[in-house]
């Protein structure tokens, strides 16, 4: 970003800021005003047809300001965290694990893409992402009176589920780990069990607040009535935080995971002249002219791969076979 662009972007996001704070601001100092007004002398039943129009009036203002509020907040919270999603799939460099001896990570790839798929079996930053959403059409459920309040604690059961199956997964599950070690696998499980135990942990609160905060105080809401909304309103919101916190520990793992994959797949100018690749799984992985095989390997893996980025040079091991590519194992 260019200085004059960073300061263009910053009066625009400090604008930015100001008005989402005087939204909430009026948008609580009308709830408190709404509140007042139908608890006022016994509630609405003792106030007067004009006065209670206005009731009508200002709390149908207030829900309206309310899911305004809350969209635009939630979408700031999206916006952000896909904008750390998109940093995510152009990764600035190689990490640490891919100045491993590239004969090592070869060796333990199939192990190393296996603690992969252990540690991050769907794409759990999407997933939550996913949780996002359904607290904000949660939001938008609230606002709609002309809907049943039953149907909110339906949404709150989905969410609930959602999460639960996020945290089910064995790679998220809380294990002992070994004293630290210094061999190549010890360094790719703690790349991934590190923030995995975040996310876990992250999650569990989440799950925790959902059970003892938003669940009581949706199930209260048919009870209480419309006055009731600022109080749900606000706990919604809480949610949404805590899952964007949430999702900034998946981003962590899943950009563990990319460092795992890129160590495990790319040996693009590798030195492999003394690896051992009698039984290894080598589909997968990329090289190019740079890459030194073992002598008796070079034209084997030539043969076995297929150009995937013609301007630099790039080539992966193919999986399948025909006239002139052959099966890596082969």
């Amino acid at each position: 970003m260019t200085d004059n662009a960073a300061r263009t972007d910053g009066p625009a996001r400090r604008h930015a800021d100001d008005l989402d704070a005087l939204l909430v601001a009026v948008h609580g100092q009308l709830g408190i005003a709404v509140n007042d007004r139908i608890n006022a002398r016994g509630g609405p039943p003792e106030l007067r047809s004009p006065d209670l129009a206005l009731d009508r009036l200002l709390a149908a203002t207030h829900r309206a300001l309310g899911t305004s509020v809350n969209r635009r907040l939630s979408h700031d919270a999206c916006d952000a965290l896909a904008q750390r999603g998109t940093a995510q799939a152009h990764p600035a460099g190689r990490g640490s694990l891919s100045h491993r001896p590239a004969a090592i990570r070869v060796k333990h790839r199939e192990e190393a893409l296996r603690l992969v798929r252990v540690y991050w079996p769907r794409n759990l930053a999407e997933a939550m992402r996913s949780a996002v959403r359904i607290v904000q059409e949660l939001c938008d459920l609230l606002g709609d009176t002309a809907r049943p309040q039953g149907q909110a604690e339906t949404v709150v059961d989905q969410l609930r589920k959602h999460l639960e199956d996020m945290i089910q997964p064995p790679g998220l599950d809380r294990r002992p780990l070994p004293p630290a070690r210094l061999d190549y696998l010890g360094a790719v499980e703690e790349t991934l069990s590190n923030p995995a135990e975040k996310l876990v942990d992250e999650l569990h609160s989440i799950r925790e607040f959902l059970d003892e905060e938003l669940a009581p105080t949706v199930a209260a809401l048919e009870a209480a009535g419309c006055s009731y909304l600022i109080g749900v309103n606000a706990v919604a919101q809480d949610l949404i935080d805590d899952l964007a916190r949430g999702c900034g520990e998946a981003d962590a793992l899943a950009k563990a995971v990319t460092e795992v994959e890129r160590a495990s797949n790319d040996f693009v100018g590798a030195d492999l002249t003394n690896a051992q690749l009698d039984g290894l799984l080598l589909d997968g992985i990329l090289w190019d002219d740079t890459t030194l095989w073992p002598p008796q390997w070079e034209m084997r893996v030539r043969h076995a791969s297929l150009l995937c980025d013609e301007g630099e040079g790039i080539r992966v091991v193919a999986a399948e076979g025909s006239d002139s590519v052959v099966h890596a194992e082969a």
